[in-house]
């Protein structure tokens, strides 16, 4: 007599025929470019993304750093240059995601608005870190 075989088992040793890195191959040759279909589109947007915010963390810690030696140099009462930073950089996460929501509220719930508020986020996090860049330059590297 045969025993009942179970799918969850069956499925488990399907799942462990499966390369783990298939999507990472899978995702090399997407031509970020030209984007065929959604979901391209969303690996895309989401590598953008990535690489933006990645760029600002980097731009956010040069500052930092070079406010916190401005602030070793200066007398008391004028310290504080790190803190003020942290607040704007809390303060510009609260305005992008706002404004980002605000300008794909009209098409919020679908793939359209998904990919307005992410393109957004990429716009506004480039930008931020052009501007943190920017105040390094201007304090002198």
């Amino acid at each position: 007599m045969l025993k009942p075989v179970h799918v969850t088992a069956i499925a488990a040793g399907l799942v462990a025929l499966v390369p783990l890195n298939a999507p990472a191959r899978a995702q090399e040759n997407i031509d970020c470019g030209y984007p065929l279909n959604n979901s391209e589109r969303t690996y895309c947007a989401e590598k953008a993304l990535g690489e933006a915010e990645a760029d600002m963390k980097a731009a956010y810690e040069r500052l930092y750093e070079k406010l916190v030696e401005m602030d070793d140099e200066l007398p008391e009462h004028l310290k504080g240059s790190p803190n003020a930073l942290e607040e704007a950089q809390e303060a510009w996460k609260a305005f992008s995601d706002k404004d980002c929501a605000a300008y794909s509220f009209p098409f919020r719930g679908g793939t359209r608005g998904e990919e307005l508020y992410r393109n957004c986020l990429i716009v506004l996090t480039i930008k931020r870190a052009e501007d943190l860049k920017a105040t390094v330059d201007d304090y002198g590297n």
